[in-house]
């Protein structure tokens, strides 16, 4: 019994089992004792079929799972029915392997690997397991296919003048046969206008050659793009290739007639035929109704094409030309035609402006005098252009008389010289006309003008006007003003039904600093001498000065505000500004306004640092007609003079807390003044600001709890100009504590070997009342708190610094009694032990007192006694003695303790001298 697997890389054939390596080849992932996919049980010969392809790697696994011995095994290749070519296996426990074939797994694993170099490698294969006792075989039919080659191109060719385009698409030395087909804009062409061609090449080689060509017209193909899709059993997917193929695109066509001058003078018709935007070209043709041959041009620039001829105007006017275009996508041809035009030139009418509107005349009539008389020339004409020549009876034209713009202008006024037969000749090119005209100049009637002066005031300005209406001819009109004015003046005149009024204005300032007379001259034929007008123009009213100045604050800095006003008649005035020795500007503001009685207000403002021009002095310069010299208002900008600052810091009524005030008294600000506090230290600092008449009070205060400042300086700063501060510093008082004493009475105790604090004992008659345990501290504080509470945790009243025990006493007034005395965080205590007594218990405490005092000066008084007997025995003992008694005095123990071992014979001579020494420690206790 064997299990055997065929398969090749990336194919997959006909056969019912995976075409990919052997899932049970040590080499390849999964191949594990016990997980056999794909096993099958063989009794007689089986076969299986497998897919390869050309240039690939094909896998054959065969595998023995029975329980016999295999002596040999091997894989054949089936050359013909009788013979077989052996591949691989193992001999005698020996591999082998021949051509492309690799070496199998074991001797009951035939795994092998095959390179797949030719179609040879199609046939039928065979593998055998032989044991002692039979033989095993399996045999697997191998298929071999080969990947077509792809190929496009593209071709184009014409027929009947009709272009074709022609896209073959190949799939060369393919096993099986290939399949190609097409799309169009992303579906299968149709049958019209497209035409598929297939042809099938015979079997070379054992491989296939399938080609096919789409075959359309150009111009009716709309798509840019055409695609081949190449079916194949070796491709996973078709393959897609698309080729871009040329389409046509229809032109925009038009006839277009230009007039051309050239530097001869000569004018030209340029015709032309203009295509844009088709493609392929546009095939234009160019016809016109003669047999004359032309010379044309064509032009090609981008995608705009272009045939032209020249045409003189004067020989080809009235022809007909025709545009003929052809093109692909024109199902017939495209003509456009036009006809050039027939031009002609005639005399027309005259028209004369002589007073102000147009009528028609065969002769022009003028009248004497009149001045900048107008005669138009008209023509009917379809001529670009045309040249004008004018002369007076055959002769040139007078000086006077110019012709601008083809019309006749008469400059000055008209005289008879100006009478007489006119000739204008028009010409363009061949063409000409002629206009005559007769002009006649009517004398006039002299009439004198009525004269009259008036004044009147416009824009804030005096107008002077003399008018001299209805005069024959028109008057001549001048002024005459005084020296020093500076006059504006100007004229106009007026015509109407032969009679002429002339009009002269003056232009004055509205406002005079003296008066001025105005005189208006009038000469005309009628008058004899001239005739004079004069008016007279008043002084104006003085203006109306006035300076106020004011100050503020702002950030800190002091500003001054300087406004002069000015109330006058018009114009309004000029307001400047200057310092007294400095060069420095000042920006100015500027402000006007026109009052309803007529004058105008005037106002500029000034605004600067009060520190730059302290001290100096500040001028308004006012400029103003009425005023002959320039006004001066002076101001002096007073000098900022430093405030006066002071610091001071007390404790608060009321409070824990300690106040720090620093005053500014003058022109202060109050962002300008503050403490100078340590950066780790809270600013609880407040501002207050008083107002007086010519001052500004400040004052900044700082609260603080006395230990963060204590024993330090605080400094009140004032930045009084940039740059220039003032200080003030004060200081905070350190304070101390050191303790709270019992004035009382009392006796401590405390144990000398104790580190408690110390108990001071007192008593207190129980029968008195309003009794006092007096108390005072120790220290330099200028006040403190007195609180006590007994044991228990009850307080005792106090009064000022004494403990009072108002009634009288009882058992539960005794025991043990504590003091605070405290001034802001220094505080300091006090223990007292109160003992309750009658005055018979004092009296016999105090008995006990002096008789215990009295035993123990007699009893010191007997050592002293003893000590003087001892110094005087014998000599020879001095030095025992004074040793002994030394070690009395030291240590309260006997001396016998530490008294050194004598002899026998020393203690016979010393046993008279025993002595004894008593240490008596009293402790007493009140």
């Amino acid at each position: 019994m064997f299990r055997w697997r065929t398969g090749a890389e990336g194919v997959s054939g006909p056969s019912e089992t995976e075409i990919k390596p052997d899932e049970d080849d040590p080499r390849y992932p999964g191949a594990e004792a016990g997980r056999q996919p794909g096993e099958r049980n063989f009794g007689d010969e089986h076969f299986e079929s497998i897919t390869a392809v050309l240039g690939e790697d094909m896998y054959l696994s065969c595998i023995y799972l029975g329980g016999n011995s295999i002596d040999s095994s091997e894989w054949k290749q089936q050359i013909s029915s009788k013979k077989a070519k052996r591949l691989a296996g193992f001999i005698n426990g020996r591999p082998f392997q021949r051509d492309n074939f690799s070496l199998p797994v074991s001797l009951t694993n035939l795994t092998i690997q095959i390179r797949v170099t030719g179609v040879e490698v199609e046939g039928e294969y065979t593998c055998e397991f032989e044991s002692p006792d039979d033989t095993y075989t399996g045999t697997v039919i191998v298929t071999v296919l080969v990947k077509p080659e792809i190929n496009i191109t593209l071709n184009a060719e014409a027929i009947n003048g009709t272009q074709y385009q022609s896209v073959s698409c190949s799939a060369i030395n393919g096993r099986p046969e290939p399949q190609i087909s097409w799309l169009v804009n992303g579906h299968p062409p149709s049958d019209f206008p497209f035409i598929e061609v297939v042809n099938n090449t015979l079997p070379s080689n054992d491989t296939f050659t399938v080609s096919s060509v789409l075959r359309f017209p150009t111009h009716l193909q709309d798509e840019d793009n055409v695609t081949c899709v190449v079916e194949h059993r070796t491709l996973p997917q078709p393959t897609v290739t698309t080729v871009r193929v040329e389409t046509y695109t229809r032109p925009n066509v038009t006839i277009k007639a230009e007039m051309v001058q050239q530097e001869d003078g000569n004018d030209f018709w340029v015709v032309s035929c203009i295509s844009s935007g088709g493609r392929p070209d546009t095939d234009i043709s160019l016809a016109l109704n003669t047999a004359e041959e032309l010379e044309r041009e064509n032009d090609t620039d981008s995608d705009i094409q272009r045939v032209s001829v020249r045409l003189p105007v004067t020989e080809y006017g009235g022809h007909n030309i025709t545009c003929v275009f052809d093109h692909p996508k024109f199902t017939q041809k495209e003509s456009q035609a036009l006809t050039l035009p027939v031009f002609y030139l005639a005399p027309g009418q005259l028209y004369s402006d002589l007073e102000g509107n147009s009528n028609d005349f065969e002769d022009v009539e003028l009248q004497e005098e009149e001045t900048e008389a107008v005669i138009r020339l008209e023509v009917e004409a379809n001529v670009p252009r045309y040249n004008v020549i004018c002369k007076k009876d055959d002769g040139p034209l007078p000086e006077s008389v110019k012709l601008v713009d083809k019309s006749l202008r008469l400059q000055g006024p008209v005289d008879l010289q100006h009478a007489g037969l006119y000739e204008c000749i028009f010409s363009y090119q061949h063409l000409t006309a002629v206009l005559r005209f007769n002009v006649t100049v009517k004398p006039i009637q002299q009439v004198p003008p009525t004269i009259r002066v008036d004044l009147r005031t416009e824009d804030g300005r005096r107008v002077i006007e003399c008018s001299a209406d209805d005069a024959v001819p028109a008057a001549n009109m001048s002024w005459l003003l005084p020296e020093g004015v500076s006059e504006d003046f100007w004229f106009n005149s007026t015509s109407h039904n032969g009679s002429h009024s002339v009009r002269g204005f003056v232009l004055l300032p509205p406002c005079l600093s003296w008066e001025l007379t105005a005189e208006c001259v009038i000469n005309h034929p009628a008058f004899e001498k001239p005739e004079n007008r004069s008016i007279t123009l008043p002084l104006c009213a003085h203006p109306n000065i006035t300076v106020n100045t004011s100050t503020e604050w702002r950030q800190g800095l002091k500003y001054t505000k300087v406004q002069c006003s000015v109330d006058s008649a018009p114009p309004a005035a000029v307001i400047t500004w200057h310092v007294r020795n400095t060069n420095n500007s000042i920006d100015s503001l500027v402000e006007t306004k026109q009052q309803a009685d007529g004058l105008v207000f005037a106002r500029s403002s000034v605004h600067f640092l009060s520190s730059l021009y302290a001290g100096q002095n500040l001028t308004c310069i006012v400029k103003h007609p009425s005023l002959e010299a320039e006004e001066e208002r002076t101001i002096n900008i007073p000098v900022h003079k430093a405030p006066l600052l002071s610091a001071s810091v007390v404790r608060q009524q009321d409070s824990h807390l300690w106040l720090a005030v620093c005053k500014c008294t003058g022109e202060c600000f109050k962002t300008n003044l503050a403490w100078d506090l340590p950066e780790k230290n809270e600013r609880q600092t407040s501002v207050h600001t008083e107002y007086e008449r010519n001052s500004v009070n400040v004052r900044v205060t700082y609260e603080f709890p006395l230990d963060r400042h204590e024993g330090q300086n605080l400094t009140c700063v004032y930045h009084f100009e940039p740059g220039v501060t003032q200080r003030r510093t004060v200081h905070v008082p350190r304070y101390y504590i050191s303790s709270l004493r019992v004035l009382n009475f009392t006796t401590p105790l405390q144990s000398r070997y104790s580190d408690q604090p110390v108990v001071y004992r007192l008593s207190l008659d129980k029968n008195h009342h309003n009794q006092k345990i007096l108390l005072e501290i120790e220290g330099n504080v200028p006040e403190y708190e007195l609180s006590c509470k007994r044991s228990d945790g009850s307080f005792v009243q106090t009064e000022g610094s004494a403990m009072i025990f108002q009634s009288e006493l009882a058992e539960l007034n005794k025991g043990l009694y504590t003091c605070w005395a405290s001034f802001c965080h220094h505080t300091a205590t006090v223990s007292i032990q109160v003992e309750v007594t009658t005055r018979l218990e004092q009296l016999a405490l105090t008995s006990m007192i002096c008789i215990s005092s009295a035993l123990a000066l007699v009893l010191i008084s007997v050592i002293i006694l003893c000590v003087c007997c001892q110094r005087n025995s014998r000599k020879e003992h001095k030095e025992e003695y004074l040793s002994a008694l030394t070690s009395l005095m030291q240590d309260p123990g006997s001396p016998e303790v530490k008294k050194p071992a004598v002899t026998e014979k020393d203690s016979k001579e010393s046993t008279p001298m025993i002595n004894y020494s008593i240490v008596i420690d009293i402790k007493s206790t009140v």
